[in-house]
């Protein structure tokens, strides 16, 4: 048994069971078992599922989201727009797979007919992060289904019901026996599935420390990995940045979820010019914590995240950084930390390293692009940034950055359409789009002389 908590108050509020050794065989035997089935089935039948599942998940009942924003620690309003993003996920990817799958000629003009032909990689093992849920089982539920793999999905553990609560949906939508199975496991348990011969594909979001371990566990039988893991991502603010725009799209980034989402700006680098007026803004328009659902800013997710938040945010201090806004551990029940603007954290500060995951903001002056690239660049991870600035000179820095995904004047998240894959630290292999689509997919020619 593991405990699920409220995060707001601390207080257990259910409990899931966990995969034991013992019936980690039998789950990935069943998931090879209804392969072949689930494979044969034709691609529109596999699509009709998903777009049943969408629409079944779109007229979700009321309890799902409140659920959903209870263990999750999110605003209702937050949790209702990440299961909005999951039905859009699911749409757009019923209606993208047969262009994924489709076959397609290769003319040599050496006499031979060659056609190449998408097949299902097999059983999928999905491991859902906790922060996002809805969406994160979207993004690796819907192409491996569409592309005609069973899937094991290993929910998280602070954020079980919302995972399990799709699942249902999409038996009701028409899904057959053992195509999808969810379990709750340990970290144990989690090992034990990936090291699984059965699996030829395993899909991870979470930390770059568990993710290296994913892959050397699936590496023993070759698996292919796509993770999705930490990031530290910069917003680099130009002088002719339009800080009446920039400030409050950047505070809704930084401080959804409370800061525990691996696309938001974690480290803004500024401007010398505009530092003091971007600090002043920004401080300004940071959220309060409030312990309702329907509130501003819920806590996070659990008392270890946010004791890890506050030691990163002591470090700093200590080393010389001013907390302009937050910085205290608060009082009271639950695992709230409050919204943190950081100035003059020196370069040793292990915040400006470690990814935050949290709602803190640590503010850097810089004087020119390059230095801006430079300090963007410095850290293993590449997932994602953001630039704001005049359009060509924002652009224009905006290539030079790595990373997967830049915003140029903007803050939107992952969308279903476009490929995501992160660099270093960040991970590898890609969610989204028709590349998120072909990953579940393996490809043969098949080739005979013409005529």
């Amino acid at each position: 048994m593991s405990a699920v908590h409220d995060p707001r108050t601390g207080d257990t509020i259910g409990h899931v069971v966990l995969l034991t050794p013992g019936g980690i065989p039998a789950v990935a035997a069943r998931a090879r078992a209804a392969a072949p089935g689930w494979a044969a089935t034709p691609l529109p039948t596999r699509c009709a599922v998903l777009t049943g599942l969408a629409r079944s998940l779109a007229n979700r009942p009321a309890e799902l989201g409140a659920r959903f924003a209870r263990e999750a620690g999110k605003t209702r309003a937050e949790a209702e727009t990440e299961l909005d993003r999951a039905v859009d996920t699911l749409r757009w990817t019923a209606s993208a797979a047969a262009g994924a799958a489709a076959e397609r000629a290769i003319d040599g003009g050496d006499g031979l007919a060659r056609c190449v032909v998408t097949e299902p990689a097999g059983p999928v093992l999905a491991i859902v992060a906790g922060n996002f849920p809805a969406v994160v089982l979207a993004r690796k539920l819907a192409p491996a289904l569409a592309m005609g793999c069973t899937v094991v999905v290993k929910a998280p553990e602070t954020a079980p019901s919302v995972v399990h609560a799709i699942a249902g949906l999409a038996v009701e939508a028409g899904l057959p026996p053992d195509v999808l199975q969810v379990v709750n496991a340990d970290a144990a348990g989690s090992a034990a599935l990936v090291a699984r011969p059965e699996f030829a594909v395993v899909t991870f979001t979470g930390s770059p420390r568990t993710g290296q371990l994913v892959a050397a566990g699936a590496a023993a039988h070759l698996a292919e990995c796509i993770l999705e893991l930490g990031a530290h991502a910069p917003a680099v603010i130009l002088p002719d940045a339009d800080l009446a725009a920039a400030v409050p799209a950047l505070v809704r980034a930084k401080f959804a979820s409370a800061g525990q989402s691996c696309a938001a700006p974690s480290r803004f680098l500024v401007h010398e010019r505009r530092h003091d007026e971007f600090v002043e803004r920004f401080s300004a328009a940071v959220p309060e914590t409030d312990s309702r659902p329907g509130g501003t800013m819920g806590p996070l997710q659990t008392e270890a995240r946010r004791d890890a938040v506050h030691a990163l945010v002591t470090d700093a201090v200590r080393r010389g950084a001013t907390a302009v806004t937050g910085g205290r551990l608060p009082s009271g029940p639950g695992w709230y930390y409050p919204a943190t603007v950081l100035t003059g954290v020196p370069s040793d500060a292990e915040i400006l390293q470690e990814e935050p995951f949290g709602p803190v903001a640590p503010v850097l002056s810089v004087s020119d692009d390059d230095e801006a690239v430079a300090i963007a660049d410095a850290t293993p991870f590449g997932l994602g940034a953001f630039v704001f600035g005049g359009s060509d000179r924002a652009t224009a820095l905006a290539r030079r950055l790595n990373a997967g995904r830049v915003s140029v004047n903007c803050t939107s998240g992952a969308d279903p359409m476009s490929p995501l894959s992160g660099r270093g630290l960040s991970g590898y292999g890609y969610e989204g789009g028709m590349e998120g689509l072909t990953a579940f997919g393996r490809l043969k020619v098949i080739q005979s002389p013409i005529g």
